[in-house]
């Protein structure tokens, strides 16, 4: 296994990487990552509602949220993912999904293959809900409880309970202020210890805010939220303040990072930071443009200073462009601060409907890792960690009929000092109706060739619910086949999966997923159970 694991982490180092993205949400999912298999990690939900194909989903890192993986299935409690960040990802690690507020998520049938882009851009084109402006109180939340398991002969038996409560207070009193909470507390059996060490290690606040808005285009924040035009520096601790004039919008931010260990609160790490951009709707669609400075600090000194520049429109129908340019402004050369001017990262992606079957896209990304200079971050730790983000990938889904889809997509991904391309490629063929059953139906391939290994994982799933979908079940099936380079050993395994999800009534969910790993003479079971509240 540690082999396994030191052969996954030299792969992830050849896979591409997403900057920071994010928007302001309703809503945080938070899963943890039950299998890894060489491309293909596997990450086990509360629900998994909110999550569409294409998703990022990220992990906690440095007091910020970073992508970590693209999911590319989904079933009610489970993601099929494939990396896109350079940290290491390992089993039981906590991975977070933001539900996107305000935005209606872009409908993908199961086993589609959405385009490479990170968060921003997604939130950037979606379409907008158009909500009546309330002048009530009004509130909403969720109450969650669930258990995750992993058991095997092996005696290293694990159970993990989580519980969560996410809530929106909108309105109070018919003011215009609004408050809004996400909260979670993590457990092992047994492991009481940790918490009692350190509350943090259990305790998350993902968000914790005040709102008040002062018209339809202005509005000031007090707390931990993050705000969809500086996305990219992820959740602030303090107050924001925006103002919007007709298409031209501006604000300021002052306030500290989320704690790089334990994401608790820790108001050594100063950051401020103002933001200004234009955006209009146009007749095929819109054109949005935002410029950003910000400074972070850590203990009074500079940690990193950079501006950041994102570009998205569609002025030609169905054609959507974006782009994102990072640059650094600071950085310490024989441990004296120099004022510098230093490409972090470039982001192009194209998206094209050519007809209402066949759509495009294509996307080149040479984005680096950021260097923290007083976060235990130097040049050394990011030579080490310095991924594969270099890379071009083009796709094509092709619709011939009702009920059928098809999808092809390949890439390859880059470095100078890499000693072969990383090279990867997919097909898929969903059947979403199949006749006598109607259930869906998925078949897969994947393919990946990298410096250190050759693999190949192929699967086949079927979906289908009763009681006008009230019940919903899911079998799976994977057969990997990975074949080290340079090294007399090959890894085999069957992995079956069965998923059982029951919608009491509007306000409780339940569900039940279990996945067994056969691996030469070891078996591994994973158990997932969920109760979930609405009110």
């Amino acid at each position: 296994m540690k082999q396994q694991r030191y052969l996954l982490l030299l792969s992830l180092l050849c896979w591409g990487s997403y900057r920071i993205h994010a928007q302001q949400v309703t809503d945080v999912l938070e899963g943890r990552v039950s299998y890894v298999t060489g491309e293909n990690i596997y990450v086990k939900f509360i629900s998994t509602e909110g999550i569409e194909n294409g998703d990022t989903l990220f992990v906690s890192s440095t007091g910020k949220l970073l992508p970590a993986l693209l999911v590319q299935h989904h079933s009610s409690i489970s993601c099929l993912c494939i990396p896109v960040g350079s940290g290491k990802v390992k089993v039981e690690d906590v991975v977070i999904h933001k539900i996107k507020n305000k935005v209606i998520p872009v409908t993908t049938p199961v086993g589609e293959d959405v385009p490479d882009k990170d968060l921003n851009q997604q939130i950037l084109t979606a379409r907008k809900q158009v909500e009546p402006k309330k002048d009530k109180q009004d509130f909403s939340g969720r109450l969650s409880v669930s258990s995750y398991s992993n058991f095997s002969g092996q005696g290293n038996d694990s159970h993990r309970f989580r519980y969560t409560f996410s809530s929106l207070l909108s309105n109070i009193g018919g003011s215009k202020l609004s408050l809004e909470t996400y909260v979670s507390f993590t457990h092992k059996l047994n492991e009481w210890d940790v918490i009692k060490e350190n509350l943090n290690n259990g305790l998350k606040v993902y968000d914790l805010s005040l709102k008040y808005e002062l018209n339809e285009k202005s509005a000031v924040w007090l707390g931990r939220t993050i705000n969809p035009n500086v996305a990219n520096v992820g959740a602030i601790d303090g107050i924001q303040f925006e103002y919007g004039f007709k298409n031209i919008f501006a604000g300021v931010v002052a306030g500290s990072r989320p704690d790089y260990q334990d994401y608790g609160f820790n108001f050594d790490l100063f950051e401020y930071g103002a933001y200004f951009g234009h955006g209009k709707k146009l007749k095929n669609g819109f054109v949005k443009t935002s410029l950003a400075f910000f400074e972070q600090r850590n203990n009074g000194n500079i940690d990193r200073r950079f501006v950041y520049f994102q570009h998205t429109n569609s002025l030609v129908k169905n054609l959507t462009l974006f782009s994102s340019v990072e640059l650094d402004l600071y950085k310490l050369e024989n441990g004296l601060p120099v004022n510098t001017l230093s490409l972090t990262g470039l982001f192009l992606s194209l998206n094209y409907r050519a007809t209402r079957s066949l759509s495009l896209s294509g996307s080149y990304d040479n984005r680096k890792n950021v260097i923290y200079y007083e976060t235990f971050r130097n040049f050394a730790d990011e030579i080490l960690q310095q991924a594969s983000r270099q890379g071009i990938r083009l796709r094509v889904n092709y619709r011939p009929v009702n009920y059928w889809l098809i999808g092809v997509n390949g890439g390859t991904r880059f470095m100078k000092n890499d000693p072969k391309h990383t090279n990867t490629a997919n097909a898929f063929v969903t059947w979403s109706k199949v006749p006598g059953i109607n259930a869906s139906l998925n078949v897969s391939a994947n393919l990946m060739q990298t410096a250190y290994l050759d693999g190949q994982i192929y699967g086949a799933r079927l979906s289908k619910d009763f009681l006008k979908g009230k019940i919903y079940t899911t079998l799976n099936y994977r057969w990997v086949d990975f074949r080290y380079v340079n090294m007399i050993t090959e890894l085999q395994q069957h992995i079956g999966e069965i998923d059982f999800s029951y919608q009491l009534n509007k306000s409780f969910y339940l569900s039940v997923n279990y996945e067994a790993t056969f691996q030469q003479k070891e078996i591994f079971n994973r158990l997932y159970l969920n109760l979930k509240y609405r009110f």
